[in-house]
């Protein structure tokens, strides 16, 4: 008897917890940023940048890119293709998810995830 309702609070547990976190996930939204306003304290910090492709290396593992926004600022972007179907050229319009991170005094964006606009 106590096995089975030790199983029956786990599963209510379990059930409940899944719901939550699932409306949780539903509410989590990544900031967008202008990449001219990035400083030190955003170094590390998930963003959502939208822009205009203005540079692209693309090399067998990892690809560069130069996005701007609005003609006023750019930054670089770097995105590791490990198996991702990347095509994107010049002048496309993107939206990407990544990490602000500083190297050399420059900010770059390493990104997760890039989707045309």
């Amino acid at each position: 008897m106590k096995e089975k309702n030790l199983f029956r609070l786990a599963l209510i547990c379990s059930v409940i917890g899944l719901t939550i976190l699932f409306f949780i996930s539903e509410n989590i939204e990544t900031k967008e940023i202008d990449v001219g306003k990035i400083t030190d304290s955003d170094t590390g910090k998930e963003v959502r940048v939208i822009g205009k492709v203005e540079r692209l290396t693309n090399t067998e593992k990892v690809m560069f890119l130069e996005i701007a926004q609005e003609k006023i600022e750019n930054i670089d972007v770097i995105l590791f293709k490990e198996e991702k179907n990347i095509n994107l050229k010049k002048g496309d319009y993107i939206e990407l998810l990544g990490e602000i991170d500083e190297y050399e005094g420059e900010y770059n964006i390493i990104a997760n995830a890039v989707k045309l606009r």
